[in-house]
């Protein structure tokens, strides 16, 4: 009984105490701490996320297309004049999670920044493509639509193949992705110079 009440005096079990391994006493006694099941869920909801913000891009870009000749959405009139300024503001504002990775600072986390990095990521394209009503334009406008899909394509290969090529252990198509991986940040400073230029020529002339 001695034992029994040294025992339950210090949290753990006689057995435990008797067999000089003492249980810590924030172990519970009905048997191992429980793990957190949150890694399966936050995937699973992260896939749910890219599927529902790529079922609503495709619904803009559908939007889109039907309304392409609609003279109300002309790019020089006002509604696809904010269509191309909001898409414009939306791929600058992805720079937030560049910053914040690098610097360390802010009140949102990485994690939440580069999910904002991932949404306007698309969001921006989207509206520059209504914007340009599919079509390549001018010369300035045309390099800015195509610079703007060269970083929304590579951005794509660094969300999705990339991991898949870490871990499939070809050193080739691991190579060949993180280079095209690291061709993301000179393609978009490509896009803001041709954004900035097709800005200006646009009210220019």
């Amino acid at each position: 009984m001695a034992t029994v009440d040294k025992a339950s005096q210090i949290g753990t079990s006689p057995v435990a105490f008797a067999a000089g391994r003492p249980v810590p006493p924030s172990v519970p006694r009905s048997g191992p701490p429980s793990v957190p099941q949150s890694g399966p869920r936050s995937a699973h909801a992260g896939r749910w996320a890219d599927w529902t913000v790529l079922a609503l891009a495709a619904a803009a870009l559908g939007w889109g297309w039907a309304t392409r000749a609609d003279p109300r959405y002309d790019p020089h009139g006002w509604p696809g004049y904010l269509l191309g300024l909001g898409g414009s503001l939306a791929m600058l504002l992805v720079l937030g999670f560049s910053w914040r990775k690098r610097s360390g600072t802010g009140r949102l986390s990485v994690g939440a920044w580069y999910n904002a990095h991932i949404l306007l990521g698309v969001i921006g394209p989207v509206a520059v493509l209504i914007h340009a009503r599919f079509a390549w334009g001018s010369i300035n406008s045309g390099f800015a639509l195509a610079a703007c899909l060269l970083v929304v394509a590579s951005g794509l290969v660094a969300r999705y193949l990339l991991p898949l090529a870490r871990r499939s252990g070809h050193r080739a198509a691991g190579a060949v992705v993180e280079l095209w991986h690291y061709l993301h940040l000179p393609l978009y400073a490509v896009l803001v110079v041709a954004v900035l230029v097709h800005v200006y020529m646009a009210h220019a002339y």
